[in-house]
């Protein structure tokens, strides 16, 4: 008797499992993250930082404005005031819409909103995390203006 509420609960915990997570993203490595938002005029998106440290990093440095401008008709990208700490991070060669990514020894910042199937030669991207809610605010901020990134508030 005790082994069918057991049964029920381990497939509700596999379901649950199943649906938490986004196609084509890889959650944090501890399954934490931080929520944040990014903010241009009456635009807004959230998103959800993943717990590495280059993430951590770019956490410590909020709130910030960065000038980003759309060269490639997949991302915006700006400059952040400073490099991110990416030892050790693993390199991301075909980046997914709505992930936020960080160009190292570039001190750029992206979040892609398309896939023209094009991959990221050399050392790669750092993951940082993934825009759950409003990518289409920054798809259609324009070819430039300035994101605020903050936390988000609890």
């Amino acid at each position: 008797m005790t082994l069918i509420p057991r049964a029920l609960v381990l497939v509700l915990l596999l379901a649950a499992g199943a649906c938490s997570s986004r196609p084509g993203s890889s959650p944090s490595p501890t399954g934490a993250g931080t929520a944040i938002v990014l903010r241009t005029g009456d635009r807004v998106a959230t998103a959800t930082l993943a717990d590495t440290p280059a993430a951590r990093d770019l956490l410590a440095m909020l709130p910030v404005s960065v000038p980003m401008r759309d060269a490639w008709a997949q991302a915006k990208s700006g400059r952040l005031p400073r490099d991110l700490a990416v030892d050790r991070a693993e390199p991301v060669h075909d980046p997914a819409p709505a992930e936020i990514y960080f160009v190292p020894g570039a001190d750029v910042i992206a979040v892609y909103y398309a896939d023209l199937g094009q991959r990221v030669p050399g050392s790669g991207l750092v993951r940082l995390g993934v825009v759950e809610d409003g990518l289409d605010n920054l798809a259609e901020a324009g070819r430039r203006f300035t994101v605020r990134i903050e936390r988000a508030e609890a």
